[in-house]
């Protein structure tokens, strides 16, 4: 019989040409494979019977980097005369084949619009929030969707259809919604889905009118019933604001409770987002002089809290000052209001931070939409030919054909952000946290990854460790080395495995996923004490595999996060 072996971005070992075979005969041949380049993969077996028939069959191997991505932001402004040349030099410092690259030039790029719109689809997480912040930019920047060639963008129509579906399967029966089910309590998640589901609504999109009216009723309910609030209590008032808002967009506000809370209770707010949310709910019902008021008092206090948040503190509103600045420009813009210092805030936003959470990226987009009416291309030439639509172009790491952007115009602006694994893994460490990975037999005992046996049963334990007091809705994400996989999670979940009775681990949690490549669970805590999680994995595939760093962030302020060691794993047989 003769054999052939070929492969494409992997390495194979050694392979015989042929072989004998009596009657009835098996030969088994194991050839070692290295990965090689990100993608999917392929190794092509063609088999020559001694009839000379042919018989050919192709493996498909995908190989992929679990290790977390990093995101690195270059702004740089661009003269009249000067040329800036967009290639794979942007990939430097990542591994081969996993990076992905945005460039924006001209009015998108002050806010890094489309550098926001990657971050958010490239979102790996899924609770209410985060879909709805996902989705909510999509209503005005589907052009730019296209151009950036996210999943999903040849039919905007469609993925923003299936979102609303995705989120309405978490609203309760009272119209209200659950950040990671069905579920009702939370007022603040309320507005912010139905403001996603009238915005949406507005753009023609179909939203099922009972589910909408089913919102709108349970805002108005807890407008009614809504508690008061003062400024020597530390305010309130961010969920009201937010739900007077939104009917008010919808004409089912009662405008005397507008004027009663901008007049009374106006200064009482605890954040200028809720400010501006009641000056925006003012403007649609046409009291422009009482809404640039509430757009005053909010930038007041939002200047009063210059600088970002260097406290971890629990927000029921999930924002950050970053978030509430984003806000404010974007309310205070679509109310056609010059209350504000436009061009200051937009400064304040364009300045801060790399890593974002959704919320500060969906209100930064949001408000790059309120200021940009159409981007401006005057002046501007990619690759020698005046730019059409967008100013945005796209990079992947697997196909890199530079671009050219030439500025014969007035002074601009370029922004690159990159998305990738580092090829070299970072080291341990945090801000905020801290977090070590550990395995144990299912008695309890320590082990070691350098050579476990194909079969054997692992508890994986996590721990994370808080370096002071902090209150924050957290996500620890695991990812798998590809030869383990997690062992019945089912049983896990119910806690009814009698032989882990030694584990400490924490059990209240919001959320857990049990992914093909991952461990993912969602901790709301407000301590300085470290907890514990685990989990357990099954050995199945020989060989040595990577294992990527856990990692622990604060979803709202994402600034806040640790890793643990990266590592390798030997699978024996």
């Amino acid at each position: 019989m003769n054999l052939s072996v070929s492969a494409s971005g992997l390495t194979l070992g050694q392979v015989p040409s042929g072989f004998d075979l009596g009657d009835k005969a098996k030969a088994v041949f194991e050839v070692p494979v290295t990965a090689g380049d990100v993608g999917v993969q392929a190794i092509d077996i063609s088999l020559t019977t001694p009839d000379g028939k042919v018989l050919k069959k192709t493996l498909t191997v995908p190989v992929q980097v679990n290790d977390p991505e990093v995101a690195k932001i270059s702004r740089l402004g661009l003269a009249k005369g000067q040329s800036f040349t967009f290639d794979e030099n942007v990939f430097a410092g990542l591994v081969a084949g996993s990076g992905k690259a945005v460039m924006a030039v001209g009015p998108l790029a002050r806010l890094n619009a489309p550098g926001l719109l990657a971050a958010l689809d490239r979102y790996p997480y899924g609770c209410t929030e985060q879909m709805t912040s996902r989705a909510l930019p999509l209503l005005y920047f589907d052009e730019l969707a296209r151009v950036m060639d996210l999943k999903g963008a040849e039919n905007i129509q469609k993925r923003i259809d299936e979102a609303v579906v995705e989120i309405l399967a978490n609203q309760s029966s009272t119209g209200g919604f659950g950040l990671w089910g069905p579920g009702e309590g939370d007022f603040w998640l309320d507005a912010y889905v139905t403001d996603f589901l009238s915005r949406a609504k507005a753009q023609g999109y179909v939203v099922p009118d009972v589910a909408f009216k089913s919102a709108l009723a349970n805002l108005r309910n807890q407008v009614n019933y809504a508690p008061d609030f003062s400024a020597e209590t530390n305010g309130g008032g961010e969920a009201l604001a937010y739900a007077l808002m939104v009917l008010a967009r919808e004409g089912a506000a009662a405008v005397g409770d507008l004027r009663y809370y901008a007049d009374v209770k106006g200064e009482d707010f605890a954040t200028p987002i809720a400010m501006a949310q009641l000056g925006a709910a003012l403007a649609s019902y046409g009291d422009q002089a009482r809404a640039d008021a509430m757009f005053r008092k909010a930038a007041a206090k939002l200047q009063a809290l210059a600088g970002p948040d260097v406290e971890q503190v629990w927000r029921v509103d999930y924002g950050t000052r970053f978030r509430d600045a984003a806000a404010l420009l974007t309310l205070a813009v679509e109310a056609g209001s010059t209350a504000v210092d436009r061009e200051a805030l937009t400064d304040r936003i364009a300045r801060q931070g790399t890593n974002l959470s959704t919320q500060e990226a969906t209100w930064a987009l949001l408000a790059a939409n309120a200021l940009i009416d159409r981007p401006g291309a005057e002046g501007i030439t990619i690759d020698g030919k005046p730019a059409d639509g967008p100013l945005v172009r796209v990079l992947d790491a697997g196909s890199v054909t530079p671009v050219v952007v030439r500025n014969d115009g007035a002074d601009t602006t370029v922004t690159v952000t990159t998305y990738g694994v580092p090829s070299e893994p970072e080291p341990a460490g945090g801000n905020g946290y801290a977090i070590t990975r550990s395995y144990y037999t299912m008695a309890g005992e320590a082990v070691s990854l350098d050579r476990v046996t194909a079969g054997t049963r692992l508890v994986v334990v996590l721990e994370v460790t808080p370096f002071a007091y902090g209150e924050a809705r957290l996500m620890v994400n695991d990812p798998l080395p590809a030869g383990f996989e997690i062992d019945n999670p089912n049983l896990m979940s119910a806690g009814s495995t009698s032989e882990l009775g030694w584990l400490d681990t924490l059990q209240d949690v919001q959320h857990s996923e049990f992914r093909q490549d991952r461990f993912l669970t969602a901790v709301d805590w407000s301590s300085d004490q470290p907890f514990k999680l685990a989990y357990v994995v099954r050995a199945v595939s020989p060989g040595t595999f990577r294992h990527p760093a856990a990692s622990v962030e604060d979803l709202y302020r994402p600034d806040f996060r640790a890793r643990s060691e990266a590592g390798v794993v030997t699978i024996a047989r």
